[in-house]
């Protein structure tokens, strides 16, 4: 696993904020630097889960309709909630294991 953080390549700084632009179902993630404003990095998204919101953020960001079956969108957000939130953990340890050796 490779963790790095998001570092800006006009100014050298890792004080970074996105922006999220949604547009029907696609997402688009722009980095911006907090520094000196330059745009960082764009993402674009197609499995988008906000940890705290529940299901119904996840449906809307999916564009789930009303003939969707409920038990395959619910098995869908757990497994995305909890890939959310192993691979956060498996980043932060990777990033405080990484600032450790350095």
């Amino acid at each position: 696993m490779d963790v790095k953080r998001q570092t800006c390549q006009a100014c050298q700084s890792i004080d970074v904020r996105n922006i999220i632009v949604r547009d029907g179902t696609d997402q688009v993630i722009y980095v911006r630097c907090a520094n000196c404003k330059e745009l960082v990095a764009r993402y674009q998204l197609n499995d988008y889960y906000h940890h705290g919101k529940g299901i119904e953020s996840y449906l809307r960001a999916h564009g789930a309709s009303g003939g969707d079956s409920g038990r395959a969108w619910l098995d869908a957000f757990k497994k995305s909630q909890k890939k959310a939130i192993t691979g956060y953990e498996e980043a932060l340890h990777e990033l405080e294991s990484a600032h450790k050796t350095v």
